[in-house]
């Protein structure tokens, strides 16, 4: 399974930064085909202006007909569509997904689009039901895709900042339809976590930072000063996407730059890794403190040794139940939990040993604290690249296995890691 697939498959925050996706194999994609809605056929030239940039010249891109809305590709006729462009399509290696956003602003009802979405439902059970409803579309197409060509990979584009769009009442600010997506992006997460085939990836606020704004208010919601491309305050989830990268007249798609914009992110997140096929390289630049967003509080800090290809990690985290209450200690609380693992790394994975630390007391040489030497267990730690990991655990006094998404609490040691990496990449080719 790919590393940074099953990272995103199991919830990791996607707003700060474009994570790069990470595949653990080569997939040498030759035909990518994309199902979809409307922004789904300007994509394809914008895909093949980015792969032939970038030396992919055999790698080729194709569009099915028009299908819209993720409701209307999930129903029958849609399956049996989806059946007949893969039957006519076997050499197809890539499924690029181009669906979901038109669904939270159109209830399909009697083929005709109704309005679904609109600001009042924001944290309602009405919005919540809506959510749940494109997820479960979605999941009915990913799983016909795979029940047809199990073989095939499949790539669900998410959206960007959106412009405004009238009527205002319905679609509302930029900061509530920017919320909105981001809690739709959430749930593909979770979606694809039982889904080992599909990889998910949004873009927030990439047109933001590539075009910056001008300082006119087109909307109400425009920055009234200028702001470069590239500054540090973008991206900002309380601004639309700028007016310079969509159509003027149609606020809903981008100009064929602005679809050249997105390609490029898609390559670098997901199509790059994909079609070169390499293996991201472990290097002392991961060295730091790594958590899972969703469980604060606990953590993990990484020490890696080239020189002898070894890797140690000590993981803070609490007992599996919380003590009594009336169980007390001087230092700290009766939860806390201590672990220790090292081993050999090879690649983008290292392969530990777990040791469980007892038996001393702080500051003091006796009682003298002691681990088994067998250890307690293992961990299968997996980079996906220089932000994001996975660690796969077993504990073996407990009985008890499961995998846990990390990324780094500070940013620091990125650029070291990713010139070392290249480095590596670089010795293996």
């Amino acid at each position: 399974m790919n590393t940074r697939q099953r990272i995103r498959n199991l919830g990791l925050a996607i707003a700060s930064t474009l994570a790069l996706l990470i595949a653990s194999a080569p997939l040498h994609a030759t035909e990518i085909l994309i199902f979809g809605d409307s922004w789904g056929e300007p994509m394809v030239h914008a895909l093949d202006t980015v792969f032939n940039a970038n030396g992919h010249t055999d790698v080729t891109v194709e569009v099915t007909p028009f299908w819209g809305l993720a409701a209307r590709l999930s129903s029958s006729e849609g399956l049996n569509f989806i059946t007949e462009e893969l039957n006519q399509r076997p050499d197809v290696d890539i499924v690029h997904l181009s669906i979901g956003i038109n669904d939270l602003h159109c209830l399909l009802v009697n083929s005709s689009c109704n309005i679904n979405w609109n600001p009042t439902m924001a944290g309602t059970q009405a919005e919540a039901d809506i959510l749940a409803t494109i997820m479960a579309d979605v999941e009915t197409i990913v799983d016909h895709i795979i029940a047809i060509r199990p073989d095939i990979k499949i790539f669900w584009a998410g959206g960007d900042y959106t412009r405004p769009r009238v009527p205002l009442e319905q679609f509302g600010s930029p900061a509530e339809h920017n919320t909105l997506h981001n809690k739709e992006a959430e749930l593909a997460q979770q979606l694809a976590s039982n889904k080992p085939e599909l990889t998910f990836l949004m873009l927030p606020g990439l047109l933001q930072v590539t075009y910056g704004f001008d300082g006119i208010q087109y909307t109400p919601w425009d920055p009234s000063s200028p702001i470069p491309p590239g500054d540090p305050s973008l991206p900002d989830a309380n601004l639309p996407s700028p007016d310079a990268a969509f159509y003027r007249t149609n606020n809903v798609h981008p100009t064929r730059a602005g679809y050249e914009v997105w390609a490029g992110g898609y390559y670098d997140g997901y199509y790059k890794a994909a079609l070169a096929g390499r293996t991201f390289q472990i290097n002392p630049g991961l060295n730091d403190a790594w958590f899972n967003p969703a469980t604060p509080g606990q953590g993990f800090l990484i020490s890696v040794f080239p020189e002898t290809e070894r890797m140690f990690l000590a993981w803070f985290t609490f007992d599996t139940e919380r003590p009594p209450e009336d169980v007390t200690a001087h230092l700290g609380e009766p939860g806390h939990r201590w672990l220790t693992a090292q081993g050999t790394y090879d690649g983008d994975s290292a392969d530990l040993t777990i040791f469980m630390t007892e038996g001393g007391v702080f500051d003091a040489a006796e009682p003298s604290a002691s681990a088994d030497p067998d250890g307690d267990g293992s961990i299968l730690l997996e980079f996906a690249d220089c932000t994001e990991g996975l660690v796969n655990y077993e504990i073996t006094s407990l009985g008890i296995s499961g995998e846990i998404p990390i990324q780094r609490i500070a940013l620091d040691n990125v650029p070291l890691c990713e010139s070392l990496n290249e480095q590596l990449q670089q010795l293996q080719d």
